[in-house]
Order: structure tokens, then C-alpha cells, then sequence
């Protein structure tokens, strides 16, 4: 229960330390050419660990290099064909905004606008006693609404 709240002063050793002072207490022991073969692999180990260690960093470079490579790349394609690509998505974005301004055309119901259409002649229309008066005024005030409108009516 006491080793439960143990926390380590030092880091703990590594494979190699450890064989390391496996190979001390042995030769203290008497069995010098055990602690002697101890030493070899404690050697072994940490040669293999500074080979890993190189190869980790050469394929880290590697990867670099390939990221590097990739990128120049692609950057040497966009400079062949970036252009010819942003032509083809503005003339992409052109058509769809093309498309959707002709389909609201298509399918605009003017009657869903009357209200808006009677507010704008009742705020330009002079208060008029005459009848006439009143009637050229509204013919005139819908002939400069609808001027340059195109009109289609299906019978």
C-alpha cells in the first residue's frame, strides 16, 4: 500500500542501465564472465537503439523531402494549368448564376408582388380630385414601372 503514492525522482532506466548495473552486482557477485556477457548485450542494445534512432530521423527526411517534392509539383502544375483552371470555375460559376437569374425569370409570378407593386403607385401618385386626372396619372406611373419589361401572355 506505502508504493501506491510512489513517484520516481529520476526517469526510469532504460534496458541497457539496467543490464548495465545487472552486470555491476554480478561481477561483485564473482561471476565475472556473466557479467562480462551482461555488458555485451547492455552494448548490443544501445547500438541497436542509436541505429533506430537514425533511421527514424532519415525517414522523417525522407518524408520531408517527398512533402517537398509534392509541393513543388504542385506548384509547377497550377503554373501550367491554373489559368485554364480558373477559367473553367468562373465560366462554371457564371453558368450557375446564369441559370438561376433565367429560372427566376421563368417562374416569376407577379402576383406575388401586387402588394409591393400598389404600394410603390399609392407613394408616387399625387393626391388628384379629378377621376381622369388621376387615372393618367396611374397609367403613366405603370408604364415607367414596366418600361423595358418584356411581358408574355399565354391565352
Amino acid at each position: 500500500m506505502e508504493n501506491q503514492n510512489f513517484i520516481p525522482a529520476e526517469t526510469p532506466e532504460t534496458g541497457a542501465e539496467y543490464l548495465r548495473r545487472l552486470a555491476g552486482d554480478t561481477r561483485e557477485a564473482g561471476q565475472t564472465a556473466t557479467a562480462f556477457d551482461i555488458e555485451a548485450a547492455a552494448d548490443k542494445i544501445e547500438q541497436q537503439e542509436r541505429e533506430l534512432e537514425e533511421l527514424r530521423r532519415d525517414r522523417q527526411g525522407i518524408i520531408d523531402s517527398r512533402r517537398e517534392d509534392n509541393d513543388r509539383l504542385a506548384d509547377s502544375l497550377m503554373a501550367v494549368i491554373g489559368d485554364r483552371v480558373e477559367a473553367i470555375a468562373e465560366s462554371a460559376a457564371q453558368d450557375a448564376a446564369s441559370n438561376a437569374a433565367r429560372e427566376e425569370i421563368e417562374n416569376l409570378d407577379i402576383s406575388n408582388f401586387e402588394y409591393e407593386i400598389g404600394e410603390m403607385i399609392d407613394d408616387r401618385m399625387p393626391e388628384r380630385e379629378d377621376e381622369d386626372e388621376q387615372r393618367e396619372a396611374v397609367e403613366s406611373i405603370v408604364k415607367e414601372v414596366l418600361s423595358g419589361a418584356t411581358v408574355t401572355i399565354d391565352i
